[in-house]
């Protein structure tokens, strides 16, 4: 009893050092952030996004719709060069569609399961988007690549993508972005925060333009 009181207790001062979205926008270039330039992107998105969820993957598994105009955004945006998408999938093809029209932009997606790898492959060439830097997650670990502006981190179930929080801190630009999502769920979400935790970041809640249907959010980390 006493241990889940002094846990309830440290989860709520974790929670006290989260920013809203208001306070991320008073950051250049994030003050550049409009919903309703979100709202025009995710319909630009939409068609897309009907036809993953059809085609591939399930709603409630697939990165959201709302999800997906946000980074979509954030990227034009910012003009990231470099960026990562730990989990592919949906993310991985915005990712890329954002690159399409931006030949110095460099994709990454990473996943640890080769077959779903695969699928995305497939995803992307069917919109003719490129198919370069897909690793699976133990080739991605090996390697030297770091420095990135912006990363999403979705990769597998929450019980797995925690054990690679300080990874993907640590492969971050300074001033760069980590995007994590599923932060709806209580445990992961005070398993997050502790890692976050003197690590020189500040965490904004994106739950505004990011809720779903789902009741899934994200919230967003900038490296100092």
């Amino acid at each position: 009893m006493i241990n889940r009181i002094l846990s309830r207790f440290r989860f709520l001062l974790l929670k006290r050092n989260i920013q809203s979205l208001d306070q991320l926008k008073q950051i250049k270039p994030f003050d550049q952030l409009d919903s309703n330039v979100i709202e025009l992107n995710k319909e630009i998105l939409r068609p897309y996004y009907q036809q993953y969820i059809n085609e591939i993957s399930r709603a409630d598994m697939a990165a959201s719709l709302e999800l997906a105009a946000f980074m979509f955004t954030l990227c034009k945006i910012n003009r990231y060069t470099k960026l990562l998408d730990m989990g592919s999938g949906l993310s991985s093809f915005v990712f890329r569609l954002y690159a399409k029209d931006n030949p110095d932009v460099r994709v990454f997606s990473v996943d640890d399961d080769s077959a779903w790898l695969e699928k995305t492959k497939d995803f992307l060439r069917l919109h003719q988007l490129s198919t370069e830097n897909i690793f699976t997650l133990d080739q991605f670990i090996k390697s030297s690549e770091n420095e990135f502006d912006c990363i999403l981190h979705d990769l597998n179930f929450v019980e797995v993508r925690i054990n690679y929080v300080e990874q993907m801190i640590n492969r971050t630009k300074s001033k760069g972005l980590i995007i994590f999502d599923d932060v709806h769920k209580p445990d992961y979400l005070f398993a997050l925060l502790t890692k976050l935790k003197n690590k020189g970041l500040s965490v904004f809640d994106l739950k505004p333009t990011t809720f779903d249907i789902y009741k899934r959010f994200a919230l967003a980390a900038v490296k100092d």
